[in-house]
């Protein structure tokens, strides 16, 4: 199996392992009910787990995208660097949503009511923070998204996956205006399956593309072997 295919696969799994977090995501705090908020807390170390290991996956995935598009070229390097920015600030914000707040809750189960008051607008910052930081790694991937789509384009190397770059890219900015401070739920969901689309397809074409790598690669002179 050839580094273009491990990479392609790599770039598939990383955004199912982010589909399935969206699916197991916590939709709220059940204050109050210390059993629902123990198997909560679970619920959502495993979900931010699988965000972190996804992200991860994702950038390995991208990074051999890059590689096979030049990483040379530096609209090909800006897209990955946007990325990778991206993916440190969606980290934190998993640190906070799955493993802080959930503690942050249960010490306000057991605090009276002046602690409680201050435990909340804690729980209310980091619960603004992630959502900050998630907002901002939807944007810096729709870039990245924007930039490899017009890559591939200009080297006429597929003829749809630059048009569904285009639409997500697009769709990832347009949620930045007008929307609510917080990521809901059901909105991560959707952003994650739009954005998941063009990384599993890119990663098909890096498959695809690989099993008749030779006459390719002799018409794309950045192409890496």
């Amino acid at each position: 199996m050839s580094q273009q295919i491990r990479y392609g696969a790599i770039l598939i799994s990383g955004s199912a392992v982010l589909l399935l977090m969206s699916v197991v995501h916590p939709s709220a705090i059940p204050f109050g009910d210390e059993v629902a908020l123990a198997r909560m807390a679970i619920v959502d170390a495993f979900a931010h787990s699988l965000a972190i290991v996804g992200v991860w996956l994702l950038l390995v995935g991208q990074a051999g995208l890059s590689r096979t598009l030049g990483l040379q070229r530096p609209m090909v390097a800006a897209a990955l660097l946007a990325s990778a920015m991206a993916s440190t600030g969606l980290v934190v914000a998993a640190a906070l949503d799955g493993f802080v707040i959930p503690r942050i809750a249960h010490e306000w189960t057991g605090a009276d009511a002046t602690a409680r008051a201050g435990l909340e607008q804690l729980i209310r910052f980091c619960v603004l923070a992630a959502s900050s930081l998630t907002r901002i790694y939807i944007m810096m991937v729709a870039l990245a998204i924007l930039l490899w789509s017009w890559v591939i384009r200009s080297d006429r190397l597929d003829a749809a996956l630059p048009w569904v770059g285009g639409i997500v890219g697009l769709a990832g900015f347009a949620t930045l205006f007008g929307g609510p401070a917080y990521v809901h739920v059901h909105e991560l969901m959707l952003l994650v399956l739009g954005q998941s689309v063009w990384m599993v397809w890119a990663g098909m074409w890096m498959i695809r593309t690989d099993r008749t790598a030779a006459p390719w690669r002799e018409e794309n002179p950045y192409s890496q072997t």
